[in-house]
């Protein structure tokens, strides 16, 4: 009975968990702010509680759950259509540098030594500090660079190409199997997809690993690799 017990009240935490995640939203993972960190972390901490919990204890740590997962709703509903509640729930985006200055008090405000930041330019790629134009700490914590201008990437713009315009592939064949939804969505059927696989001499649906179709009809195949593969990066 016991053991009864903990599997209810841990299917029943899931499913509260999960319905204020859904209540939250999709903010929670894509955007998160620092204080949507803290407030992840209760919420699952609360969640692991009640998963055990019995008697009124059962029921407190339900109300602290409920009572965390609506306020936090609650705020991000009013960051949303609120620009200065957004700034005091969300912070702001804080200069670091701009135009080869380094802006101390700022520094000092976002918590951030320089170690920390050259660290983060490394990690985007730039080695370089005078290759930055301006650096900007978002609300999320990372760290947004918009290049000097003679050092970012040419565009075909800049070099007055025409391209054509790319599209998301669609997965048609996953681990030998095939994708029939994913492949009617692309417009295409099994037979057109059989008659690709014999150009490119891959007959064998338990050979391919993964197949991707763009909305144009080329197909990319990758091959299920049967040998290890000697790690190099160590």
């Amino acid at each position: 009975m016991e053991l009864l017990r903990t599997a209810l009240t841990a299917l029943f935490s899931i499913t509260a968990l999960f319905v204020i995640t859904k209540l939250i939203g999709y903010r929670q993972m894509a955007q998160m702010s620092t204080f949507d960190y803290i407030n992840g972390i209760t919420i699952g901490s609360i969640s692991a509680e009640l998963a055990v919990a019995e008697g009124k204890e059962f029921w407190g740590w339900l109300t602290a759950l409920v009572v965390y997962g609506v306020v936090t709703w609650l705020l991000a509903v009013i960051a949303d259509h609120s620009v200065k509640a957004r700034r005091l729930v969300n912070g702001r985006t804080i200069m670091l540098m701009d135009k080869g200055k380094l802006y101390d008090k700022n520094f000092r405000r976002a918590h951030l030594d320089i170690h920390e930041f050259q660290m983060e330019c490394r990690s985007s790629g730039y080695f370089d500090l005078s290759q930055i134009q301006t650096a900007v700490l978002e609300p999320n914590g990372k760290i947004s660079i918009l290049p000097v201008t003679r050092n970012r990437p040419a565009t075909p713009e800049d070099l007055a190409l025409s391209v054509t315009q790319e599209t998301v592939c669609g997965n048609v064949i996953m681990d030998g199997k095939i994708m029939q939804k994913n492949l009617q969505n692309l417009g295409y059927n099994e037979e057109w997809l059989q008659k690709q696989l014999e150009k490119q001499r891959k007959t064998k649906l338990s050979e391919i690993f993964l197949a991707v179709c763009s909305a144009d009809g080329v197909l990319t195949v990758f091959e299920r690799a049967e040998k290890e593969h000697r790690d190099i990066l160590e």
